[in-house]
């Protein structure tokens, strides 16, 4: 879209201010959630039913929550007492029929209400009802009838968008009306406003990985699980540990984002104008986001499959170097080590990429090591950033012409030549014929 088309787009957007009540509020939440946890193909007409105008109201796509249960018994008390909520931003996501929508600005709004709904906290430090026994400390299934009522019947006032053609319009206006007290993390905004079903099925997968960690010291210390039971939970620590997740770093969606980098990978192969991890997350899910909402295929079964076959290889890795990402794939056993470096996670999706790959093979882990030691990221010379999609396939494919090598258990997939030949050919002058 030209800045001309841009600009004119911006002056012509469509949204309605409805009013809907906290009762409803819950449902569509309610339904959102269930939304969230549907792969496509489970998205039959009577499941599209089930969760229609759902609204998504998760942490992954916004700051991750973090109100205090003073905050949250306030917008409760607003409620009780006929204060006005301020009014909720919400955007359609799509063009299907199902018209699911995500909160643009009011997660935290509406996070509280919908939590003290289901009893998640009771009333605390309230300013203006202040020490009435009739709402202190109670939960919402603990507050008389006209009470209850008098919460569910009360309506919010909601802005709702239209879907629109182009994400970077809801980026514009994300940054304009977020009232979050911190500034957003660029990668929240993105993941706020490019919503698809690939984005929501990398959360999933993330979110499984943190619920199940809770979990795996028990399932493997007692007795009372089947071996079947104790492999999974082995396996979904592994992966875990292996993408490093933690709740510092998911909070700030670098899990997800270092996701989008290697799904692309293993979608596109190295791609052209990739400075960096930022850059080729954002494009990925910009165009998995215009294509959801032209209700376009995302190939998001196809992602799906590579990306199982992918952390099956990262397991088999794993079995030699716990982390496969990490800095003992250099060959540094001293010093301080990183956990998870992007440049490394290029490097060995790509091999995955443009190779075939013998997991039986007991020179696998040094192959990819060798390939590794002929990229960007093991020369102390290179200076630029070592998850230059371009830079990365030069050093590889051109200068090292690691397609040629006598490997053992990679075996290089002709089928992806061409697609390296036209590559190196658009981004160097005057050089030789790959081959």
């Amino acid at each position: 879209m030209t800045k001309t088309n841009f600009l004119e787009a911006m002056k012509n957007i469509n949204a309605n201010r409805p009013l809907i009540s906290v009762q409803d509020i819950v449902t569509f939440i309610d339904k959102g959630n269930k939304y969230l946890k549907m792969f496509p193909d489970e998205m039959t007409e009577e499941k599209e039913m089930e969760v229609l105008q759902g609204i998504v109201l998760s942490p992954d796509y916004q700051r991750t929550y973090r109100a205090t249960i003073k905050e949250e018994s306030s917008i409760i008390e607003s409620l009780l007492i006929n204060i006005p909520i301020p009014e909720i931003f919400l955007v359609i996501s799509g063009k299907n029929d199902i018209q699911i929508r995500h909160v643009m600005d009011g997660q935290h709004r509406l996070n509280a209400i919908y939590r003290y709904i289901n009893n998640k906290f009771a009333l605390k430090g309230l300013e203006i009802l202040g020490s009435d026994p009739v709402y202190v400390n109670k939960k919402f299934s603990e507050l008389d009838k006209k009470d209850k009522i008098k919460i569910l019947g009360s309506h919010l006032s909601v802005l709702e968008f239209e879907s629109f053609e182009d994400p970077e319009i809801e980026i514009e206006l994300f940054k304009r009306y977020n009232r979050n007290t911190k500034p957003l993390e660029m990668q929240e905004i993105e993941m706020a406003t490019y919503f698809s079903e690939t984005s929501k099925y990398l959360s999933g997968f993330i979110n499984n990985l943190i619920e199940n960690n809770t979990l795996i010291e028990k399932i493997l210390s007692e007795d009372t699980y089947s071996e079947e039971d104790r492999n999974l939970a082995t396996k979904k620590d592994n992966l875990y540990k292996i993408y490093n997740i933690t709740k510092a770093r998911n909070d700030k969606q670098k899990n997800h984002q270092e996701l989008c980098v290697i799904l692309s990978i293993l979608e596109n192969g190295l791609q052209e104008g990739i400075r960096d991890g930022m850059t080729a997350s954002k494009n990925f899910l910009k165009t998995k986001s215009i294509t959801y909402k032209n209700n376009g295929d995302e190939n998001i079964n196809f992602l799906q499959n590579e990306f199982n076959s992918f952390n099956n290889f990262l397991l088999q890795l794993s079995q030699k170097v716990e982390l496969p990402f990490s800095t003992h794939m250099l060959g540094e056993e001293k010093g301080k080590q990183s956990k998870f470096l992007m440049g490394l996670a290029i490097i060995v999706t790509s091999v995955y990429y443009y190779f075939q790959v013998d997991l039986e093979s007991e020179e696998l882990l040094n192959e990819i090591k060798e390939i590794i030691s002929l990229s960007p990221i093991a020369d102390l010379s290179y200076k630029a950033s070592s998850t230059n999609m371009k830079n990365v396939m030069l050093y590889l494919f051109r200068n090292n012409k690691i397609h040629e090598k006598p490997f053992n258990a990679l075996t290089f997939k002709t089928s992806k030549l061409e697609e390296i030949q036209a590559f190196i050919e658009r981004n160097e002058t005057n050089i030789e014929q790959l081959l």
